[in-house]
């Protein structure tokens, strides 16, 4: 079975780059929420295996975002990474396990990727 990983972002371009880059990983799936709204929408009928979420989404927070989705069962556990701008963010007082800063660089995305999804 595959494995799924959920992207919040609403920037297309990202879109693209991270698709891109899910490319050179086949064994991964890459599902895409514009929002976090439709993320929610999502979480009722996926299972991830990561979470990558951006931090400023139209309609709210990654932080908020990753609060709500930790309310989901099964959810709790997920590995989540918020992929930002924020050159400030740091992840203490949430759930999130690592930050990746944009502008992403490829070699180092896949780096990061490979050992969270090992």
């Amino acid at each position: 079975m595959r494995e799924v990983v959920l992207y919040v972002e609403d920037h297309p371009v990202n879109v693209l780059l991270m698709q891109t880059v899910f490319e050179l990983r086949p064994e991964l799936d890459l599902v895409v929420a514009i929002d976090g709204t439709s993320a929610m929408v999502a979480a009722a009928r996926l299972r991830p295996s990561l979470l990558l979420l951006d931090l400023r989404l139209p309609d709210c927070h990654g932080t908020e975002l990753l609060e709500r989705m930790r309310q989901v069962p099964g959810w709790r556990d997920i590995p989540a990474i918020a992929v930002t701008a924020e050159a400030e963010f740091m992840p203490a007082g949430t759930t999130f396990c690592d930050v990746w800063h944009k502008p992403l660089r490829v070699p180092t995305l896949l780096s990061r990727l490979d050992r969270v999804i090992a």
